[in-house]
């Protein structure tokens, strides 16, 4: 696919940590998923790498107009962990929220066509600056959909805005169509 309007390559990931790194206690990290589902659900590290694992290539876009090359992803697939805890019907949001208590929200159409969480990336575990122990990606959205540090997952009927959203950010945040901002 070209380059989506707007943006331009550079040779690797600027690092953000808008809210700072957290301290991370894989003893007790739990991924929750809940709201909206037949199932609420608590995987640990080690439930989520037991879970079929998926590797896909893609571009990443941020918002702020930088694209890297072919970002290599390793995790599971959000429609697997859907399949698990079975989201209701009436679910049309997935509201993320991660251990910097950073939140964003994804149409959970977006978040079921491409949504990986991901545990790796170019080959090896996820740094910390990079969102270890899990973090979402999404083929097609900007890149502060993909929360770092992701703990929680919660299907929902209502949209909620996220940390960038309260800011001004569109609420669906497609690449290809530039939805940057909300107005």
């Amino acid at each position: 696919m070209s380059l989506p309007p707007g943006q331009r390559y550079i040779p690797s990931m600027i690092i953000y940590r808008i809210l700072g790194q957290p301290t991370i206690n894989m003893d007790s990290y739990r991924l929750i998923i809940d709201g909206e589902v037949e199932r609420p659900l608590q995987l640990s590290y080690s439930d989520l790498l037991s879970l079929k694992q998926v590797k896909v290539k893609w571009d990443f876009h941020c918002v702020t107009g930088w694209s890297v090359r072919d970002v290599e992803w390793e995790g599971v697939e959000l429609k697997t962990i859907a399949e698990l805890a079975k989201p209701r019907s009436n679910a049309t949001w997935l509201l993320v929220e991660s251990l910097d208590k950073y939140t964003t929200v994804v149409l959970i159409e977006d978040a079921l066509k491409s949504g990986i969480l991901a545990l790796r990336m170019n080959g090896r575990e996820l740094l910390p600056e990079h969102g270890f122990p899990a973090r979402l990606v999404f083929k097609d959205l900007y890149g502060w959909k993909g929360a770092k540090y992701v703990y929680k997952l919660t299907f929902s009927t209502e949209y909620v805005d996220g940390y960038w959203e309260k800011l001004g950010y569109h609420e669906r945040g497609r690449v290809h169509l530039e939805e940057r901002f909300k107005y």
